[in-house]
């Protein structure tokens, strides 16, 4: 296909991805303007730098939920203080091989390095993706190689971004529509940039362009081919206005990431806590308004002045000198202005309270301390079941893509350890350690001490009846280990642990040698210091084992042979 055509083909779907959009532009325009105005980027015009754009808002109880929906998810879900990834090898006796786990252990160290790290932006990213997706129900985060950082992240704005989806619901279209100076277009493409644009980057370099990123799957593709035009996805990059080519290459895999936090069957883009919480927003805005309102002519209210008798303007201001004449009863009074602020409050705080239930608030706050371990793993296995939905989803659009594109491009840059022998990348599996499912692994794990304080009273001293024989206790103790989270190289092999163990004996069966060895020379030396001039037990015994009559006592009759 030829550069034009090709251009007008992306150009003409773009076209058709903006008109399915379009229904949705005035909502999330609306959720902006009442809970994050930073965030309004659906108009052309956007929100004018320097400007707060708060005018609509009067009560700040939906942004603060929705700061704190979007700080609790990033402590659930990617805390980097807390493993939220794991790194296993499919095979479970091939992972049990040390090599291989001293592989796994210094991988898994390089990428939470790698999405701990300020260079590659990862957690303030990550942050503004949270905040998009509670608020918006959709988020867009693009992660591309980098050749300092080896891996950027970056969450665009969703006023930027169109999408479709495959048949199956995923993802697999991203056209994203975005400025650049002039200057930085024929920096980055250069000869590739069309004729109008070089000479507009010597002219006006500061002069904006609208560049289209289209992001889609290949169906004309070689697999077996070599080069980027047979990767699974198409990249690429075209100027807007002369419909001009810039580059066109591939990915290896969807560089976009596009979580919804949930969605309407038949539509593309999702719904969240926002569009939930809009109408309780709008009233409690509303009421806050007219309060404010109310109370201001509380404080300040309308006067009733008579329309003679007093000379002069009225003047209301503190200090303020009203001249009336002389021997006139007519007075400056107040008009009665009756609002029962306390039952105005009321309300509000009734939406207030629904505002921050919609956000999740009840759910995520802190809790008291916990009477028992058992107690506190029960609450957070609870908390967990909640959430589970909302976190399954981000688990599969977001967070496991996230973990093995990541993994793959720092595979293809080098900067994972060496592979040991007999080990490939395909035996490798790369996944999201779910906090539902830590949470149910602990509580899974608190079923042990229970088994083991029930049979305490049969097992008694010695385990008379043979009850533990029914436990495999070093499957026990691995699994164990597994549920809570326990590093990989904190625990022995198999191999390793039957070394030690065969030692052990070997010890010990020495230590009974040794011990058996001292307690004959014990004995042999008690035979060297007895008395054998006279009749002991060891004469006897000697007596015995050589055929002897022992030595008569003194003073006893003996015996003489018989005569025949």
């Amino acid at each position: 296909m030829e550069s034009k055509e090709l251009a007008r083909s992306l150009l003409q779907r773009f076209e058709g991805l903006e008109e399915t959009r379009q229904p949705w532009v005035g909502t999330w325009q609306e959720l902006c303007e009442y809970m994050l105005p930073r965030k309004n980027t659906f108009t052309s015009s956007g929100l004018q730098r320097g400007s707060s754009g708060d005018e609509r808002i009067f009560d700040s109880t939906p942004m603060y939920a929705l700061e704190q929906l979007a700080s609790s998810l990033g402590g659930l879900l990617t805390n980097p203080a807390m493993p939220w990834f794991d790194i296993r090898v499919k095979d479970t006796k091939q992972g049990d091989d040390k090599a291989v786990r001293s592989f796994l252990e210094q991988t898994r160290d390089r990428i939470t390095g790698l999405f701990n790290s300020e260079r590659t932006g990862f957690q303030s990213n990550v942050h503004e993706l949270y905040l998009d997706i509670a608020l918006l129900g959709t988020a867009v985060m693009y992660v591309e190689a980098d050749p300092e950082s080896v891996v950027r992240f970056s969450t665009r704005p969703l006023g930027e971004v169109y999408v479709a989806e495959s048949s199956r619901g995923v993802v697999d279209s991203v056209y994203r529509r975005f400025e650049m100076t002039a200057r930085q277009v024929a920096r980055e493409w250069g000869a590739s940039c069309s004729d109008e644009m070089r000479k507009k980057s010597e002219d006006k370099p500061d002069a904006k362009v609208e560049i289209l990123h289209a992001v889609f799957p290949r169906t004309d593709r070689d697999p077996f081919g070599i080069g980027s035009v047979n990767f699974p996805y198409g990249s690429i990059y075209l100027e807007i206005d002369t419909e001009t080519v810039l580059e066109d290459s591939g990915y290896l895999e969807m560089p976009y990431l596009v979580p919804r936090w949930a969605k309407a069957a038949g539509e593309t883009y999702g719904r969240g806590p926002g569009l939930t919480a809009l109408s309780d927003t709008r009233v409690l805005n509303a009421m806050a308004r007219t309060a404010l309102m109310a109370a201001e002519k509380m404080s300040d209210p309308p006067l009733m002045v008579p329309d003679d008798g007093f000379l002069g303007p009225v003047r209301s201001g503190p200090g303020g000198l009203s001249y009336y004449r002389a021997g006139s009863s007519d007075r400056i009074e107040p008009l009665p202005v009756r609002v029962d602020l306390a039952a105005t409050e009321n309300m509000m705080e009734q939406r207030r309270e629904s505002i921050r239930r919609i956000f999740l608030g009840d759910q995520l706050k802190p809790e008291g301390p916990a009477v028992t371990a058992t107690e506190a793993v029960i609450r957070q296995s609870e908390k967990m079941r909640v959430l589970g939905p909302v976190l399954g989803r981000l688990q599969t659009e977001l967070l496991s893509p996230l973990i093995k594109r990541v993994f793959n491009i720092m595979l293809r840059a080098g900067e994972l350890p060496p592979f040991p022998e007999g080990l490939t990348p395909d035996d490798i599996e790369v996944r999201y350690t779910s906090p539902v499912a830590r949470a149910q692994k602990q509580y899974e794990a608190q079923g042990l001490p229970q088994v083991m304080q029930y049979l305490s009273p049969l097992v008694g001293n010695g385990d008379p009846m043979g009850l533990l024989d029914n436990f495999d206790t070093d499957r026990v103790a691995r699994h164990v280990a597994e549920l809570f989270g326990t590093p990989a190289d904190y625990v022995k092999s198999e191999e390793d642990v039957a070394v030690v163990r065969q030692s052990r004996q070997q010890a010990q069966g020495e230590e009974r040698i040794n011990r058996t060895i001292a307690e004959l020379a014990g004995v042999a030396k008690t035979l060297s210091e007895a008395y054998t001039d006279r009749p002991n037990a060891l004469t006897e015994l000697w007596g015995m084992l050589t055929a002897k009559p022992p030595a008569a006592k003194a003073g006893s009759p003996q015996e003489t042979p018989h005569a025949d």
